[in-house]
């Protein structure tokens, strides 16, 4: 599917082409560490990956103009893929689930990336590396009124790429990239 065009802003599908290529070199570089912290061939990511279904999703929080019903922009999760990067954002909100059971806040950073473990590189490593769980917090109250984007890169593999443990525990199931994205969009209702 093609990516639509925006003819009110005539650089948007440009700089999103720029910042997805960018944010792609940067995961592939981040894969190559990981893969070496495994122990694993260096380049052992790099067909796995390349050409993979990524997605560069930006997400608008809009304000919030009536008493909300919770506290939460958007509920505990991890991600389905194996390493997300985060492009800074506009505001404030983002927690992370320590090891304790503790949500800490991440800081709102516009020359930062985060990174993020996701699930398939948490069943490809037998728990070895964890996924993240994190939400989105409401901002205070006096900045309801303000919006929140977000701009997440989602580093997906190639659909056949197993992800079979390759170390840690043999709990973890044996499949597909593509099998596992097909179960989890199914169990969380987009499939």
């Amino acid at each position: 599917m093609e990516n639509p065009v925006v003819p009110e802003v005539p650089d948007f599908a440009p700089s999103g082409r720029n910042l997805y290529t960018s944010l792609e070199n940067v995961g592939m570089a981040l894969l190559k560490a990981v893969a070496i912290g495994l122990e694993l061939d260096e380049n052992f990511f790099d067909e796995k990956v390349r050409g993979g279904h990524s997605v560069l999703r930006p997400i608008h929080y809009p304000p919030i103009v009536g008493e909300p019903e919770g506290s939460i922009r958007a509920g505990e999760h991890e991600d389905i893929n194996l390493i997300t990067l985060l492009v800074g954002s506009s505001a404030g909100g983002l927690e992370v689930l320590d090891a304790n059971g503790k949500w800490l806040q991440v800081g709102a950073h516009t020359e930062h990336i985060t990174i993020n473990v996701g699930d398939m590189l948490q069943n490809l490593t037998g728990g070895i590396l964890k996924s993240t769980t994190h939400r989105v917090a409401l901002p205070e109250r006096n900045l309801w009124h303000t919006p929140r984007y977000s701009v997440p890169f989602f580093l997906h593999p190639v659909g056949p790429m197993s992800l079979t443990p390759i170390m840690g525990s043999k709990d973890y199931k044996s499949w597909t990239a593509q099998e596992y994205l097909d179960h989890r969009l199914k169990e969380i209702g987009l499939k």
